[in-house]
């Protein structure tokens, strides 16, 4: 992985519905009132790779898990090529709701080889912390179905998400830190501000 940056790398991890993007908002409300430049951005993004990942929501079958995994890095490139790198190298925090960890996670559940994966993303900084973000998966459909009225697409299926949360279970980069995402949505915000603030000391 790519180590080239003097900025901040934060990025949001878990299955659909554990408050990730939630949180991801508070924090770069928190960190841009402490005066910091705060860039925040997703993936997919809303590139040209990442639009035909999202038509992939509603009809996943129409593609292979090669094709789709090649999709995924093709907008991962793009991302960090034109946003990610440049940020960093000028010294920004960037928040990344969504990184290679989800890829290794969404396509592993579907078949592919975890580590395979990881190899092909060797071409992503490294980032400086994940947030993994835990939660019960029939908690995160709730929260998706009832919660925002949305209707489950391909990727959110719950027999999927189990084998998703599984993915996410097994890895233990140095990178991640696990937390609980079942307390309310101030304490969570408090948990992830006390992980950040290392991070900025000598920033």
């Amino acid at each position: 992985m790519s180590e080239s940056k003097s900025g901040i790398l934060i990025v949001f991890e878990g299955t659909d519905g554990t408050g990730k993007s939630t949180q991801l908002d508070l924090l770069a409300t928190k960190l841009k009132d402490n005066g910091h430049t705060v860039i925040s951005t997703f993936e997919p993004t809303n590139g040209q790779y990442g639009r035909q990942i999202r038509q992939l929501f509603t009809n996943r079958a129409k593609i292979s898990r090669e094709d789709e995994l090649d999709l995924f890095l093709a907008d991962r490139k793009e991302h960090i090529e034109t946003l990610v790198s440049p940020a960093l190298h000028h010294g920004k925090i960037v928040l990344c709701d969504r990184y290679y960890l989800s890829t290794i996670a969404y396509q592993g559940a579907a078949g592919l080889d975890p580590k395979y994966i990881l190899a092909r993303n060797d071409f992503a900084p490294i980032p400086d912390l994940v947030l993994l973000f835990h939660a019960p998966i029939d908690t995160g459909v709730q929260r998706i179905t009832e919660g925002r009225g949305d209707t489950l697409n391909d990727f959110e299926k719950k027999d999927y998400l189990l084998k998703v949360a599984d993915q996410f279970d097994q890895m233990q980069f140095p990178f991640i830190t696990r937390v609980d995402a079942t307390q309310d949505i101030t304490s969570i915000h408090q948990i992830v501000w006390s992980l950040v603030q290392p991070l900025l000391v000598n920033y």
